[in-house]
C-alpha cells in the first residue's frame, strides 16, 4: 500500500522526466532518478487489543549527476525537482517531519543525493 502510494504520487508529477524505482535503480544511466524503500510498518495505537492506527516509513532518494551542480540552470532544476518531490509526497498524505537533506555522493558514483525521510499514518 505505502510503496504504491509513493510510486503513483511521483510518477504522476514527474511524468517520465525522472524514473522512479523501488529498492534499486535498474536500466540505463540517466541524469536523474529516484529510488525509494519502505523502512517500516507498525501498529501505533490500540483499543481492546485491536490496532487503531498504523504508521509506515519510507525513504525517498533523489539522485542527480554531480555535473548538474556546476551551472545555475542545473542547480535550479535540482531545486525544482526537490520541491516537486516534496509537494507530491505531502499531497499523497506523507509527512516529512525532518524535511529533506543533502547526503552528498553516498556511493561515490558521481551522483549526489537528496533524501526525504517520510512517514505515512493510516487508520486500521
Amino acid at each position: 500500500m505505502i510503496r504504491d502510494k509513493v510510486q503513483v504520487a511521483l510518477d504522476a508529477v514527474l511524468e517520465n522526466k525522472v524514473r522512479v524505482y523501488w529498492q534499486r535503480k535498474s536500466g540505463p544511466d540517466a541524469d536523474e532518478y529516484i529510488v525509494y524503500s519502505q523502512s517500516g510498518d507498525s501498529e501505533e495505537f490500540y483499543a481492546d487489543n485491536e490496532s487503531l492506527v498504523n504508521a509506515g516509513g519510507v525513504t525517498v532518494q533523489y539522485f542527480y549527476r554531480a555535473e548538474m551542480l556546476d551551472t545555475h540552470k542545473g542547480r535550479q532544476l535540482i531545486k525544482e525537482r526537490e520541491t516537486t518531490i516534496q509537494s507530491a509526497l505531502k499531497e499523497a498524505g506523507f509527512r516529512i517531519p525532518f524535511g529533506q537533506f543533502d547526503a552528498g555522493d553516498v556511493d561515490d558514483i558521481g551522483y549526489f543525493v537528496t533524501v526525504f525521510e517520510c512517514e505515512y499514518w493510516w487508520v486500521a
